[in-house]
């Protein structure tokens, strides 16, 4: 999936399409916001649940803003392509209803362009999806824009493993009991790429991958900016 720059057609973040289909559970809770809003809340409820596997940000926040707009990020592109159906079940949970088929039609298109990508993680190739960073950019109680700064590893037992970096910007709407996806695309300007160094080339090979991450967990993101 990183051959090319894949551009993110308004929805459809494809860039990265693995945990989803690794069953990969997410494993850690998200920080909580410091602010008055934040604290007036039960302090055992969690900014994201995971109903049916999906992410759902529940908290109307500027720390639950940025839990929706981390979790809703990775969570697309890693299903996107792999795993179709999870998408899909993203984008009925936590995308808007005027989004919803734009987003599902040009996932599928760009599933049909690219067969070779789809065939390659069926083989069994593997990926991690990261936030690096974010930033809020916008918020009030119905609104918030977040800008994510996005990197994702890929390796395979037959391709060279590779990274790459992306900037990720989400509209977000409150919807009563959480956030939605209003927009969701990767800005069309330079990303800031750091170059992968190595000690040893020997931690390029795929057995190392696997051996290395065997059992770890994706995290829940979020936290007060």
């Amino acid at each position: 999936m990183y051959e090319r720059r894949w551009p993110v057609i308004s929805a459809v973040l494809v860039a990265l399409v693995v945990a989803g289909a690794l069953g990969w559970a997410v494993g850690r809770s998200a920080a909580r916001d410091a602010s008055a809003d934040g604290q007036s809340r039960d302090a055992n409820a969690a900014p994201v649940t995971f109903p049916n596997g999906v992410p759902v940000a529940t908290e109307r926040s500027r720390a639950g803003a940025l839990a929706a707009a981390d979790n809703y990020v990775t969570t697309a592109t890693e299903t996107a392509i792999q795993d179709p159906r999870r998408y899909e079940r993203l984008v009925r949970a936590v995308y808007t209803s005027s989004y919803q088929p734009t987003a599902l039609a040009e996932a599928e298109e760009v599933r049909n362009k690219a067969p070779e990508l789809v065939q390659a993680y069926a083989d069994g190739r593997k990926g991690v999806a990261v936030v690096a960073a974010r930033r809020l950019d916008e918020y009030t109680d119905d609104k918030a824009q977040v800008t994510t700064w996005r990197a994702g590893v890929v390796w395979s037992g037959t391709d060279k493993p590779f990274s790459q970096w992306f900037l990720t910007e989400t509209t977000l709407a409150w919807d009563g009991d959480r956030w939605r996806v209003a927009k969701i695309d990767d800005a069309q300007r330079a990303v800031p790429s750091p170059p992968v160094r190595f000690q040893d080339r020997a931690g390029l090979e795929p057995r190392v991958f696997e051996r290395e991450l065997r059992g770890m967990t994706a995290p829940v993101y979020g936290a007060a900016p």
